[in-house]
């Protein structure tokens, strides 16, 4: 494992040179006085040696493996070792993201869907040509061994092959399993939080109705939104208080804003 490590460490910084020697940074200095009869001087292109990283790792396949059928207490055994891995293979994050969705989908729900969602977005619409209308033909499940499943396309829906692993994710029920559920897991995932946005956007929301008494109250230890905030949505911010102070305010604008257009809308 420490091989494997060294090998994307010295990928990454091999990276870092070879954006550094860009075609503008080797640019010579413009002149005062035009000349068209000199001709440039082609410049060379640095061959940058770049080390190219092995999928072939056993216990990095084994975590991806444990992640997308569900098996979490083995898979976080792993992440505690090597928390490493998250960096080196991004499918990892997007399989950790994947539980953390599973698992926020009925808090979510209870807590801020009002409304039913409209089952014909998730359906192709009909296709309007010479003859006439041509409705869509169904889709045709097929299983696949790739998780998160890939999008469906026009007249396939893919299936992933063990639909079962969903029984083994922790489901959140209250605002207090953001502390005990999602933080944990989250702490993995890291800044590649960012892979997905509408996770990502749902998580907030929560986190507003989860610091709302915290706010009106003295903060006598730092809430499970706080520990989020700080340490992965606002890496580099400064006290926590204006990290929450600017969170809630964000949320407020977009609040007032969609009001507004409810009022007045576009003509």
């Amino acid at each position: 494992m420490e091989n494997y490590r060294k090998e994307y460490e010295s990928d990454v910084h091999s990276r870092i040179a070879g954006a550094k020697n860009t075609m503008l940074a080797m640019a010579a200095p413009l002149e005062s006085v035009s000349s068209s009869s000199q001709k440039p001087k082609p410049i060379p292109n640095p061959e940058v040696k770049r080390v190219e990283v092995k999928d072939t790792n056993q216990k990095a396949g084994l975590l991806i493996g444990l992640l997308a059928v569900g098996a979490l207490k083995p898979a976080v055994a792993l992440l505690s070792k090597f928390p490493w891995l998250v960096d080196v293979r991004s499918e990892i994050a997007d399989l950790l993201i994947r539980i953390l969705k599973v698992s926020i989908s009925p808090l979510y729900e209870s807590l801020l869907i009002t409304k039913e969602r409209n089952p014909s977005f998730a359906h192709p619409k009909a296709r309007y040509g010479l003859s006439g209308i041509s409705y869509p033909p169904p889709r045709k499940p097929i299983l696949t061994l790739w998780a998160p499943i890939p999008p469906s396309t026009y007249t396939t829906d893919f299936v992933f092959f063990f639909p079962d692993w969903v029984d083994r994710v922790p489901i959140s029920t209250s605002l207090d399993d953001l502390e005990n559920v999602i933080e944990p897991l989250m702490r993995f995932v890291g800044l590649h939080v960012s892979r997905d946005p509408l996770f990502l956007t749902k998580f907030l929301r929560l986190g507003r109705l989860h610091l709302q008494p915290t706010i009106l109250t003295e903060m006598t230890r730092k809430s499970p939104q706080e520990n989020c905030i700080q340490n992965i949505l606002f890496v580099s911010s400064g006290s926590r208080y204006f990290d929450i102070t600017c969170y809630l305010l964000f949320l407020e604008e977009r609040r007032l804003y969609c009001r507004s257009l409810e009022y007045y809308p576009a003509v």
